[in-house]
């Protein structure tokens, strides 16, 4: 047996911390801020120091990253090292700064090789550079923005600032469809309103519908059963939703039991009448009647004796003929374009085990309350997946400990399921708002779903939620939106590799001054940057888990 030790491979990890922040009199919103405080600080080195701002899609400033610090006329800066915060921030565009102490603010040969090479670089990682700046004394700066043309594509490098040229970053960085969610706090629950609006309107018209006036004569026709016929209903056939005798399936409803069938036992009311002797009453005066003698008159009456039987019902599963009105809950189908994707980051959200398996009361998936775990039915479309996924996410994050409240707080079942519905269709609006490929329109099926739950027209437990709804939705959105995003960095992290590797094979370059005097002054830092810019039906109750349909 050899006694030669094993090979040891330590496990790394990269991570960003933070170190203590800039302050500025004004919200750094914008790039214009940014490059402000950052000229401030870098003015406070006496050696040269190159740093990096990330950008988020709305231009606001994520982080700034020293990327190196030099001499007092040198530093180096390595495109490895400068692209690492960029990708560790998901950042969406970049600004490079470094710092002249000498005052004398003329890019030198190697500020452009590596301006030219790093906006090759983020343009690979789909992440623009917008600007490299020079910091000089006072208020001087030079811009390579404002000041220099690059041409993008070729492998060569300038030699000139003139050769330089930076690419309009307007469209890829900003546009009107992917604005909404990247902006304000303020703009987002805008957005999130007009949704729930929508959803009211929507639900409102299924109530107005024929389909819900022949829906609602039908389900005149079924029997409501006391708590305990219920109980009893649920023990013996969990999935049950509608349930009615072996004959009135047949008359009332024009289908017919299965052969084979096994019934459903419940206690059944059986009154039955007797004759009864007593007192004969004036019906004016509701006295006893007095024969001739004074002897009170008799009379024979019918009278009914409350008493109960066991009868047989059966479960519409179990029954095959006529469709039975709906109110258009339709399961939906269709692919979804990303799903891997979509489906990664909604598991990334949820902080509790998501499975599919075969959920034998036909439910679309439950949240267990008990095991604190997600079931989804297999073998859904994509579509429905992702539907019934946020929807039982919905559950866990909104009515988990409800039944820690006492019972007098707990919310009904029925307002439960509307609040997961409402937030599943509202996620998924504002998610294909953000990305319209996802294309995630869920209302043939939330409509009539929030419509089938609520209590009546007036749509009472919707407009009790709507706080609560539109609350979750929107934290449900960004921390979806933010895992998307760190998925896309990660698939943009093997281009990355690629550069990484070719960059690591070159000589790090050296950033210097050259010695012939030229202050440029100017009054604004891309003062026209942002102007280039374009602005059902209800499952029966098994413990520790509520089945969605």
């Amino acid at each position: 047996m050899s006694s030669r030790r094993p090979y040891k491979l330590d496990r790394v990890a990269i991570r960003m911390v933070k170190e203590p922040p800039l302050y500025s009199s004004e919200p750094l919103r914008s790039p214009e801020a940014a490059v402000k405080v950052i000229a401030d600080m870098l003015r406070q080195y006496d050696r040269e120091a190159f740093c990096i701002v990330n950008l988020r899609n709305d231009l606001s400033p994520i982080n700034m990253n020293i990327v190196s610090t030099g001499t007092l006329n040198a530093s180096l800066a390595h495109p490895r090292e400068i692209l690492k915060s960029a990708v560790l921030s998901n950042a969406s565009a970049t600004m490079l700064f470094h710092n002249h102490p000498s005052g004398n603010l003329t890019p030198s040969q190697e500020d452009v090789e590596i301006t030219d090479r790093m906006s090759k670089l983020f343009a690979m990682a789909e992440m623009p550079l917008l600007d490299h700046i020079i910091i000089g004394n006072g208020d001087q700066y030079y811009s390579f923005k404002e000041n220099s043309i690059m041409p993008i594509g070729t492998q060569m490098f300038a030699r000139d600032p003139a050769e330089i040229k930076f690419e309009n970053v307007a469209e890829p960085v900003v546009s009107e469809k992917r604005g909404s969610y990247h902006t304000t706090p303020e703009q987002r629950q805008e957005k999130i309103k007009q949704i729930t609006d929508k959803l009211e309107q929507g639900v409102h018209q299924i109530f107005e519908s024929d389909n819900y006036k022949a829906y609602l004569s039908t389900m005149a026709k079924f029997h409501s059963y006391s708590l305990n016929n219920t109980i009893l209903i649920a023990m013996q056939k969990p999935g049950a939703t509608l349930v009615a005798g072996y004959t009135a399936w047949q008359k009332d409803h024009d289908r017919h039991v299965k052969k084979g069938e096994k019934g459903i036992q419940i206690i059944a009311p059986s009154p039955y009448k007797v004759k009864q002797e007593r007192d004969a009453l004036d019906p004016k005066t509701g006295k006893p009647q007095m024969d001739a003698q004074g002897n009170p008159l008799k009379e024979i009456i019918e009278v009914e004796r409350p008493a109960f039987k066991v009868a047989t019902v059966f479960d519409i599963s179990q029954t095959e003929g006529k469709e039975l009105p709906s109110i258009g809950v339709n399961e939906l189908s269709g692919g979804v374009e990303g799903y891997d994707a979509l489906f990664d980051a909604l598991k990334a959200t949820c902080p509790v085990p998501i499975a599919f398996e075969d959920i034998p009361s036909g439910a679309k998936g439950y949240y267990h309350t008990e095991e604190h775990r997600i079931a989804l039915q297999a073998g859904m479309s994509q579509m429905q997946t992702v539907k019934t996924l946020i929807h039982e996410m919905s559950h866990e994050r909104m009515h988990s400990h409800e039944k820690e409240k006492p019972v007098e707080e707990r919310l009904s079942r029925r307002s439960m399921e509307v609040e997961a519905e409402s937030v599943a269709f509202v996620v998924g609006t504002a998610l294909s708002a953000e990305h319209p490929e996802l294309k995630l329109d869920f209302s043939d099926y939330s409509f009539g779903y929030i419509a089938g739950w609520s209590s009546g027209k007036e749509t009472a437990e919707l407009k009790a939620s709507l706080g609560r709804i539109q609350a979750t939705a929107s934290e449900m959105i960004s921390e979806i939106e933010g895992h998307l995003q760190e998925l896309q960095k990660s698939e943009q992290l093997k281009a990355v590799d690629e550069i990484d590797q070719k960059a690591a094979a070159m000589e790090p370059v050296k950033i210097s001054v050259v010695a012939e005097p030229s202050v440029i002054d100017k009054p604004s830092i891309l003062a026209n940057l942002h102007k280039e810019m374009p602005k059902a039906q209800k499952p029966a109750v098994s413990k520790g888990k509520e089945e969605c349909l």
